[in-house]
């Protein structure tokens, strides 16, 4: 936990952003006080400042996860952000939604947890009797940064679970001789089925 510098409010980690400059230094402030700071900076003072309570989402296997929700002013869009816990950290599964600051934000969090339904009612891996295996001949994940890599190479985050590198390529190898396409999006971006950026 740490104590937020401006309302003085004990947060967990994830809950707090730097908020400052090199010159005038910089203090540790929860969401809730640095979207307040950014609103009057910006003369946004009638925007709502907003706490959602965690939701539970099934998977289709029946899975439960449940999720936290996070509120970022960030002068010209807001951003809210989806995750799951892991040891007290954002893990698994994360999502992330922009909208306009003057946009209805409870809208905007409609508009999360329906991609967030959409895409945990998929399932990109299978486990079999060779381990893991690519369900069907695409796979969606989030790139991550590997600590035991150094940073060298990605961690992917696949159907919400951490995948490495290595495994990940044994199970390309199922593949060999195929072709396929990588492409890179925004976490904000939903990609479709067909692996177009949704609306």
């Amino acid at each position: 936990m740490i104590r937020c510098e401006a309302c003085g409010t004990a947060v967990p980690n994830y809950d707090v952003v730097n908020y400052g400059s090199i010159d005038g230094g910089y203090r540790q402030l929860c969401s809730q006080c640095f979207n307040a700071e950014v609103a009057s900076a910006m003369g946004r003072e009638h925007f709502e400042n907003c706490r959602f309570d965690q939701v539970v989402i099934s998977d289709c296997a029946g899975e439960a996860h449940e999720f936290h929700f996070g509120t970022q002013l960030l002068g010209s869009m807001v951003a809210v952000d989806a995750f799951e816990l892991k040891r007290g950290e954002p893990a698994g599964y994360q999502f992330q939604i922009l909208g306009d600051p003057d946009q209805d934000v409870l809208a905007l969090l409609g508009q999360l947890v329906e991609r967030m339904r959409r895409t945990l009612s998929v399932k990109h891996l299978v486990e079999s009797e060779h381990g893991l295996q690519i369900a069907d001949q695409t796979v969606r994940a989030r790139i991550k940064w590997d600590e035991t890599q150094d940073g060298r190479i990605p961690l992917l985050v696949i159907d919400g679970r951490e995948v490495s590198w290595e495994e990940f390529g044994r199970m390309l190898m199922t593949f060999e001789g195929w072709q396929f396409r990588m492409e890179i999006r925004d976490r904000s971006e939903e990609i479709g089925s067909n692996g177009r950026r949704s609306p």
